[in-house]
């Protein structure tokens, strides 16, 4: 009788045991709302320019960009009701001066724009790769603030090299920024911590089967944010 009692509350306790990592695992899941925080030195801006596709700016904190707002809500960049996604463009290291050409033109072309209008924003790393997770979180922050047609749940954060090791480490240190993650042959490798930070995010990875030395380090966490978030992975080897 002894037994059974004790076999019962055994069974007992891992079926709570159980809820409960399910109920954590879902809480996990759930993205927290992204606030935002306002800093002069990143709201606004030293220099602009607007080319009729392309808004510049350049801050006092150092950064520069390319924002561009579908040709509809060009003069209604304050109508919260547009609702329109955010691709964010992170250049390799070295390559910020021709990202606009190599990854703009590409997200803005009528092919991805037909299928969802969207903002896009070129943003070019200070120095000649990005490094400097906080900052770039508050320059994204007050530009979400300057462009209410934005949708601030709906941002893609799309990289290649050492931006695409950047947007990873960003959304690590950011969870609440983004909605999914783009990275091509990135590099970074979240921590156990950072992962189940990360959950709520989806994971696109993509390693060039060209990829040697130390893009290949990405290539094991790209396999398992595959496996344990809500991404989708593609993979060359």
């Amino acid at each position: 009788m002894k037994q059974a009692k004790k076999f019962i509350f055994l069974i007992l306790t891992i079926v709570l045991l159980i809820a409960f990592a399910l109920v954590c695992l879902a809480r996990l899941r759930v993205r927290k709302e992204l606030k935002l925080a306002f800093d002069a030195d990143y709201y606004w801006a030293e220099k602009a320019y607007d080319d009729s596709i392309w808004f510049y700016e350049k801050v006092p904190a150092g950064f520069e960009y390319y924002l561009y707002i579908p040709p509809e809500f060009r003069n209604d960049r304050h109508n919260a009701g547009a609702k329109l996604p955010l691709i964010i463009a992170f250049h390799g290291s070295s390559s910020k001066y021709v990202s606009r050409g190599n990854f703009g033109r590409m997200l803005i072309s009528p092919k991805l724009q037909n299928v969802q209008k969207s903002a896009v924003l070129v943003l070019l790393s200070r120095g000649q790769y990005y490094s400097n997770c906080q900052d770039t979180s508050l320059l994204i922050q007050n530009l979400l603030m300057k462009n209410e047609c934005i949708d601030r749940k709906n941002i893609i954060g799309f990289g290649h090299s050492q931006g695409a090791e950047f947007v990873v480490k960003l959304a690590c240190f950011e969870p609440a920024l983004f909605k999914a993650v783009i990275s091509g042959s990135g590099y970074y490798q979240p921590s156990l911590c950072e992962l189940l930070n990360v959950m709520p995010i989806r994971f696109y990875w993509k390693i060039s089967k060209y990829d040697k030395g130390i893009y290949e380090q990405g290539y094991k966490t790209g396999r398992l944010l595959k496996k344990i978030l809500q991404g989708l992975g593609e993979y060359r080897t």
